[in-house]
């Protein structure tokens, strides 16, 4: 049977593994997103079959620009998520597994998913409106898609933050009996 450093030991190092991938997350989002809109026009089509609209034309220059900036709304939220993660997993790999810092990095992440759903609300309205402008009158769209995965995930955000708050009780009750004589 493991100690409890054994086991501790072992969170610390896979920790150190999580807050690494996340760290290499937070740079390669962005990068990602240029890379993705920069080279659009000569993606093969499975690239391209989850935007809201089907792009059946070469987009210009400003077009790509625009959608680069617009992508960039669930990217940011993305990140936002993944420094979270990144500093989550700091507090494990220094063995910190329970204190304020643990609640405020989990409430963060239940905010984090919340504005992920609002995110893509707006990323999918705006983006079909760009990648749409350019096409003629009566062929322009605005879409907007709000579905049973964004229920889930708005749920998901939620609970993680009701949590957190019942952590954030925990720590303070612990905190007030380690005071306590």
């Amino acid at each position: 049977m493991e100690t409890d450093s054994e086991n501790i030991n072992r969170i610390q190092r896979v920790s150190s593994t999580f807050r690494l991938l996340f760290t290499v997350l937070i740079f390669c989002i962005p990068v990602i997103t240029l890379l993705y809109w920069l080279f659009f026009n000569v993606l093969p089509v499975g690239f391209t079959t989850d935007l809201p609209v089907v792009v059946n034309q070469t987009l210009p220059l400003k077009t790509l620009v625009l959608a680069f900036l617009i992508s960039l709304i669930p990217a940011f939220v993305a990140i936002y998520g993944m420094i979270n993660l990144q500093k989550l997993f700091k507090l494990y790999e220094k063995a910190i597994v329970f204190s304020g810092q643990n609640v405020k990095c989990f409430r963060h992440l239940g905010y984090a998913l919340i504005y992920w759903v609002l995110a893509n609300l707006v990323f999918t309205i705006l983006i079909s409106i760009v990648l749409t402008i350019n096409n003629s009158s009566g062929e322009r769209m605005i879409v907007a898609q709000f579905g049973i995965s964004d229920i889930g995930t708005l749920i998901i955000g939620a609970v993680i933050i009701l949590v957190s708050w019942v952590m954030d009780e925990a720590v303070k009750l612990e905190d007030e009996q380690a005071h306590t004589v």
